[in-house]
């Protein structure tokens, strides 16, 4: 007999999984930790970008917060770039704002194009829009992880497009 690894019910040797909680058993087990590790180190890998932190002044980190939270707000990233130029935390945040705001203009008129040609489409045109729309949540994701990264002072390259580097 075996006994089930999280609620320790007895189940039999032959068991797909627990007749108890569910939990599955054996190779359908093995299966279902292989996948969860594989998220796990593709999140982990994703979020696991340049570090400048260390390069900085904290007392320009801690001056400038304000900059390189707007350097993530849409067109308001030209407000760092001219407002603190001298400023190192403020410009690393402009760069990786305007790295992001490149990318949503871009993707914009790709979408525009988008909406005029596949979008006349009945049925496909609507589901690709759909779709493609909901890339939007990437632009606000990264936004958010830049924000929070200059809120905490920290200069931290975004995922997939940190390491895209404009101004110097």
């Amino acid at each position: 007999m075996a006994f089930c690894p999280v609620c320790g019910e007895r189940v039999a040797d032959n068991a797909m999984s627990c007749p108890k909680c569910g939990a599955p058993l054996g190779e359908q087990a093995k299966a279902q930790n292989n996948t969860q590790q594989a998220v796990n180190n593709f999140v982990n890998n994703l979020n696991n970008t340049a570090d400048y932190s260390s390069e900085m002044d904290p007392k320009d980190a801690e001056d400038n917060k304000a900059m390189g939270i707007l350097a993530y707000i849409g067109i308001l990233v030209f407000i760092p770039i001219f407002a603190a130029p001298q400023s190192k935390f403020a410009r690393f945040h402009a760069n990786q704002g305007l790295t992001l705001f490149i990318f949503e203009v871009i993707y914009s008129v790709i979408m525009t194009v988008l909406k005029h040609t596949v979008g006349e489409i009945p049925v496909a045109g609507p589901i690709t829009l759909t779709i493609c729309g909901l890339v939007t949540i990437v632009w606000l994701a990264l936004a958010i992880c830049g924000i929070v990264n200059a809120v905490n002072g920290r200069a931290k390259d975004l995922p997939v497009i940190g390491n895209i580097h404009i101004m110097k």
